[in-house]
C-alpha cells in the first residue's frame, strides 16, 4: 500500500506520478515515503478521563482518542447514572442512591482505565499499520 506524502490517503498503485485523491505530484518510489501520525499519550488519556469525569464529563478521554461516538455514549451513560442517583436522593430512597453512587464511581474509574487501554491499542495499531485504527 502506498500513502500520499501530502494528503495521507492510501492507494494500491506503487508506480504513480500524481495522487489520485489530491492530485499532488509523487516522487518515484513513493512507497518509501513516511507519513507520520502522532501517537496518543495513554497518561494524558487517563488524566483527561479522570479530571473531566470528576466534573461529570465521563467519556472525554475517549473523545481525545478520536472515539467520538463512544465518548458521547459514555458521557450520556454517566449523566443518566448521576441523575438517577440524584433523583433517588430527592425521593428519599437512600439505599438505591448509595448503590447508584457506587455505580457512578465504578463507571468513572472504568472509563479512565478503558481510555488508557484504548490509547495503548491506538499506538500499537498505528506503529504496526502506519495509520490510525479508527
Amino acid at each position: 500500500m502506498v500513502f500520499c506524502r501530502h494528503c495521507g490517503k492510501d492507494f494500491p498503485l506503487e508506480d504513480i506520478t500524481f495522487c489520485p485523491v489530491c492530485g499532488k505530484p509523487q516522487q518515484h518510489g513513493a512507497s518509501n515515503t513516511l507519513v507520520t501520525t502522532p501517537t496518543k499519550n495513554p497518561g494524558a488519556a487517563v488524566l483527561i478521563a479522570l479530571i473531566a469525569g470528576l466534573f461529570g464529563f465521563e467519556g472525554i478521554g475517549h473523545i481525545y482518542l478520536s472515539q467520538i461516538g463512544k465518548g458521547i455514549g459514555l458521557l450520556l451513560i454517566g449523566w443518566i447514572l448521576s441523575a438517577s442517583a440524584f433523583l433517588f436522593v430527592l425521593g428519599g430512597i437512600f439505599i438505591a442512591a448509595i448503590i447508584l453512587g457506587i455505580g457512578v464511581f465504578v463507571f468513572w474509574i472504568w472509563q479512565a482505565y478503558d481510555a488508557n487501554k484504548q490509547a495503548k491499542y491506538y499506538n500499537t495499531f498505528l506503529l504496526q499499520n502506519g495509520k490510525p485504527p479508527w
